[in-house]
């Protein structure tokens, strides 16, 4: 990973997971690591060279069909059960599983222009104005000793109708925020350029964007709502500048999951 990515930067490219993609982390990161999201022992170990590729579909195989619009239109989940449907250490590509969220994960960054904020919120919640009610991720950490690229599910769930404003919100201000100023509250700031992206329609609504800060690395998110939950899946290149989006298989299984949670 470039060593002049400021932690700003850091935080916009691999969400909730920057402490271990800049490899900084800590013995309880180590923990983690070769377990499930519901703590059981995983196969998964470190390594770039025989990871798949995110977003590349596997040779002579074809993409499951997308749950249709609507599916989940559903009630609110709970913190147990978003754990219990988030993405495995053996659904993610080898490399280090990591579900604990780092420091400064939910440190509010503002957007200049202000009207971008929603933008910012859509893709950061745990930062957002409109906080989430239970949260759970999963992430791996690619490439070893210095990670090289991460990727990975984090999953929100909201009250009444949250999800579907904080989504609305977001989509909205897209349109005229391709480049913003971010700052967050030590006063570091960071300029983004985010381009939204084709992705088949998932669950109730779905909207993919790249993401690039100006000093390296570049992120690939689909933010999809389910009801009252809102997935985000991305795909980070932090010795980059072209992430590759999420394969739509990968995708698929988490909001399959999410719905079938909520029919539980």
């Amino acid at each position: 990973m470039r060593t002049s990515m400021s932690r700003l930067g850091s935080i916009v490219i691999t969400g909730a997971l920057l402490v271990a993609a800049t490899a900084c982390g800590s013995d309880d990161d180590k923990k983690d690591s070769g377990k499930s999201a519901a703590g059981t022992p995983s196969s998964a170990t470190p390594s770039a060279s025989s990871a798949p590729i995110p977003g590349t579909p596997a040779a002579g195989t074809t993409p499951p069909a997308a749950p249709a619009a609507g599916a989940g239109a559903v009630s609110a989940l709970t913190g147990p059960q978003l754990e219990k449907a988030v993405l495995t250490a053996a659904d993610l590509p080898q490399g280090v599983y990591l579900t604990r969220p780092a420091a400064g994960s939910d440190d509010r960054a503002t957007a200049t222009p202000a009207d971008c904020q929603p933008l910012v919120d859509l893709f950061l919640p745990r930062q957002g104005a409109t906080k989430p009610a239970a949260v759970a991720q999963a992430f791996v950490s690619m490439g070893t000793p210095i990670p090289t690229g991460v990727i990975g599910s984090e999953l929100f769930s909201f009250s009444g109708t949250d999800a579907e404003a904080v989504m609305a919100k977001g989509r909205a201000a897209l349109k005229n925020c391709g480049s913003v100023s971010m700052k967050d509250p030590e006063g570091e700031t960071s300029t983004i350029k985010h381009t939204e992206i084709a992705h088949p329609k998932l669950g109730d609504d779905t909207l993919a964007i790249t993401s690039s800060p100006e000093d390296g690395g570049a992120r690939a998110s689909i933010a999809i709502r389910v009801g009252s939950t809102l997935i985000v899946i991305s795909s980070a290149d932090l010795s980059g500048n072209a992430a590759k989006v999420p394969d739509l298989a990968l995708v698929t299984k988490q909001v399959e999951r999410i719905t079938a949670a909520a029919k539980s």
